[in-house]
């Protein structure tokens, strides 16, 4: 299968770019470089709310009209899409808090430790979620809709996608 037709591996691209700017997040902030952990904080929730859109606009829909949806039904998605929604604008509320407070020394560290402690259910919950789609989500999608109609969806999400990502580091 194509990539330009494969719902698999576009979005499988687009969670590993998630998983970098993540990652870049909690660079900055184990550093306690904190308007920059704001900063790629902002641009990974952006980006993973166009992730979500599409999905919560076109696939999770074709979804639910398959006979066969694969082990999870359209809703669990939707269900799990506002749970990350929820904790990365309180996790965006707290890193937003630490940076105005601006610690020193001790203090800083432990505020960052803390953070850290709370951004493992954030990171937890998107990698399970990722997987879940990967393994049943995606592949039930590829297998059974037509190329005509994947080649359809994937291209503006992937122009779109390509136009919001900033260049990695």
């Amino acid at each position: 299968m194509n990539d330009d037709t494969s719902l698999h591996a576009v979005i499988s691209r687009c969670h590993r770019a998630l998983d970098h700017l993540f990652f870049c997040h909690q660079q900055a902030v184990l550093v306690g470089e904190l308007p920059r952990a704001v900063e790629t904080l902002r641009i990974f929730t952006a980006m993973h709310d166009l992730h979500k859109r599409f999905e919560d606009e076109h696939l999770l829909p074709r979804l639910a009209e398959l006979d066969d949806p694969g082990d999870w039904p359209a809703s669990l998605y939707h269900h799990e899409h506002n749970k990350i929604e929820d904790l990365l604008t309180r996790l965006d509320a707290s890193v937003a808090e630490l940076c105005r407070n601006a610690p020193t020394g001790t203090a800083l560290h432990v505020e960052i430790i803390d953070l850290l402690d709370r951004e493992k259910s954030v990171k937890g919950l998107c990698e399970h979620h990722q997987e879940r789609e990967e393994k049943g989500l995606l592949p039930a999608l590829d297998r059974q809709t037509d190329a005509v109609w994947r080649a359809a969806v994937i291209a503006p999400f992937h122009a779109a996608w390509h136009a919001a990502m900033p260049a990695r580091d």
